[in-house]
């Protein structure tokens, strides 16, 4: 490995070297791979049936963190040998599901006088069901006549058909493509090797109240000693539940899952991990359960869907965090790829078994990102600038985008910010004469090949999480940290004290850092090409001093005066001292002392005069809304 650090065929060779070492040996492992190494590529495009010694004669499963990542991984495998299929959400694969037949001559009522859509939206994210248990209530409402079986089947139930192994026979595809979400189908876990693109959340979100319906009506549903939800937590933490009660918790049966409006899958499961929660820190309370979703299809033969529910609430009965996890233990192997991998985010949502691999260490990461990549990135000025709700600095940003245009033209035509505020960044952009500008948001910007062929980008603020998301988490965790504001009253800034200080840091930079490390790798993604190469500019002080080439003093918005000055420059051209002070009103000192600030600028021109007494002439060929010197960014090594 030579100074300019490793080549692109060294790190994929690296990764893929761990990949099949991992895989081979059916381990569970993260492997920290950076960014552009190939991590979809490498697995999508591999003929896994051809290397039984590594696979062990199994299927390899690939999950991504999104139907684009998905579609992009699955057209990757179909451009090389590898045999690939992919798994399509409903909304994807069923008509009545996208809304096709909602409104118009072809209009489908369907249960309980709904539009389709709508009852597949309540029945399967609002009442937990399947896909397939609701499609199949649809159908016996319609004796099995709907517009999306006309030909046989649903496309929805057609793609399981072309995947399904039939017995003695093996699978026929090298990589089935699907998006996290589907990890909860046994079918697919189950001896298989498993790939998980970018870290998954398997939260699930229940309004307040549902959540509270739905476990009283169960409760009443199985006559439990305690009847409501309230008195089931307050009971808890007084210690006084029934004893026994966790126990007694019993099925409530297929009517009630399936007839009862008030019930979600999950609730069974739920209430006993309320029933058996624990106090931990910042008084939270911890709950956990082993539950397997209510087989609600009469004569199915599947396996059984096992999950893990896990349960956070606060002192006020406020569900800070509820999880449904599936059931990873029963895979083969494991194989996270990430390049900014939080693990006590990825053993939260997946193994708490889950090791660490790193494919490069960290200063040859940086060699390859710089000389290789080309990709350089540029931070300005000294602020966090975290946008996460408000104090978005719209003036800075006007500023530093109409500089990257006098910088770079028509190669910069792209940014990231908050998603609060990515409209406002749209705006600006296009104010700078930039006709289609295309922005992404922080937290949406993993996998992502947007913005590869870009040579200027800009990624403006970070966001933060809350205190009260990294308190929730570290009682899940079982740890036990605090914000060092709450310890010393004259702190302000973002640091946490304790024993779990080390994760509670683990947890801000997953939000506040992580997303902007990503947001800059989503340039320069194709280092094997020729003209591979980007600069970023980030206006925030967050990334470590190793991942940033240069830095440059912030933006200095301009006042209306002196906007007012350089623009009576950009309008008269030579333009001595005095006619300012006489055509703007200002004073003598004022006038002088602005003109100074911008002699170094080279858009600013100052004519010295021959006479002694005269004047120096000045005149601007543009007047900006701010001031910032990137004059020697653009080959920053």
């Amino acid at each position: 490995m030579t100074n300019s650090g490793p080549t692109t065929e060294e790190i994929r060779n690296s990764l893929k070297s761990i990949i099949h070492e991992t895989m081979q040996n059916g381990g569970n492992a993260v492997i920290e791979a950076p960014t552009s190494s190939g991590k979809t590529y490498t697995v999508s495009t591999t003929n896994w049936r051809d290397h039984p010694e590594i696979a062990g004669e199994q299927p390899v499963i690939m999950l991504s963190g999104s139907k684009k990542a998905r579609d992009s991984a699955f057209e990757q495998g179909k451009s090389s040998s590898a045999a690939t299929k992919r798994l399509r959400g409903r909304e994807d694969t069923c008509p009545l599901a996208w809304g096709e037949y909602d409104e118009g001559e072809n209009k489908v009522i369907a249960p309980e006088g709904m539009a389709p859509s709508a009852w597949f939206d309540e029945m399967c994210n609002t009442r937990g069901h399947t896909f397939s248990f609701a499609h199949g209530v649809f159908e016996r409402a319609y004796d099995g006549d709907l517009p999306c079986s006309e030909d046989g089947k649903c496309a929805s139930a057609e793609q399981w058909d072309a995947i399904s192994q039939k017995d003695g026979e093996a699978h026929d595809y090298d990589v089935l493509h699907a998006t996290h979400m589907f990890a909860r189908v046994p079918q697919l876990i189950v001896d298989s090797n498993v790939v998980i693109d970018e870290s998954p959340d398997y939260s699930v979100n229940l309004p307040k109240g549902r959540l509270r319906e739905s476990v009283t009506s169960y409760l009443g549903e199985i006559d439990a000693d305690v009847s409501r939800w309230a008195d089931t937590v307050t009971l808890l933490r007084q210690g006084a539940l029934p004893e026994g009660f966790a126990e007694s918790l019993e099925d409530p049966g297929r009517e009630w899952f399936r007839d009862d409006s008030n019930a979600h899958a999950l609730t069974p499961g739920i209430t006993r991990a309320i029933a058996t929660a624990e106090e931990r820190c910042h008084n939270l309370w911890v709950g956990e359960s082993e539950y397997s979703y209510p087989e609600l299809i009469p004569n199915r033969d599947t396996p059984d869907n096992n999950i893990t529910i896990r349960i956070v609430f606060d002192e006020n009965n406020e569900v800070r965090l509820l999880q449904a996890i599936p059931d990873f233990e029963k895979a083969r192997s494991i194989i996270g790829l990430d390049a900014f991998p939080t693990m006590p985010l990825w053993e939260g949502n997946v193994l708490k078994s889950l090791t660490s691999k790193q494919v490069v260490g960290d200063e040859a990461k940086h060699q390859w990102r710089r000389n290789t990549r080309e990709l350089r990135i540029v931070q300005i000025g000294d602020n966090k600038n975290t946008w996460t709700r408000n104090g978005f600095n719209e003036a800075k940003v006007r500023a530093l985008v109409e500089e990257l245009r006098w910088q770079h033209g028509d190669d910069f035509q792209t940014g990231i910010t908050s998603k609060r505020f990515e409209p406002q960044l749209q705006e600006i952009l296009t104010d700078a004469d930039i006709t289609t500008p295309q922005t992404l948001h922080l937290g949406n910007e993993k996998s992502l090949n947007d913005f590869d062929s870009e040579g200027v980008g800009l990624v403006a603020g970070c966001i933060s999480p809350s205190s009260d998301h990294i308190k929730t988490w570290l009682a899940l965790l079982d740890g036990d940290a605090a914000p060092k504001r709450e310890c010393f009253s004259d702190y302000q800034g973002q640091e946490w004290l304790g024993p779990g200080s080390s994760v509670a840091m683990e947890l801000l930079n997953d939000v506040q850092l992580n997303h902007v490390l990503q947001s800059c790798g989503r340039y320069a993604r194709s280092p094997e090409k020729d003209d591979s190469g980007a600069t970023v500019y980030v206006l925030s002080n967050v990334l470590p001093a190793e991942w940033t080439d240069k830095s440059v003093d912030d933006v200095t918005v301009l006042g209306k005066k002196q906007r007012d000055i350089l623009e009576y420059l950009r309008l008269n051209e030579k333009v001595a001292p005095s006619s300012i002070e006489q055509q703007l009103d200002v004073t003598r000192k004022y006038v002088h002392d602005t003109l100074n600030k911008y002699t170094d600028y080279p858009w600013f021109k100052m004519e010295e005069t021959e006479g002694h007494n005269e004047p120096n002439l000045y005149s601007t060929e543009r007047c900006p809304s701010g001031i910032l010197d990137i004059s020697d960014t653009q080959g920053v090594n």
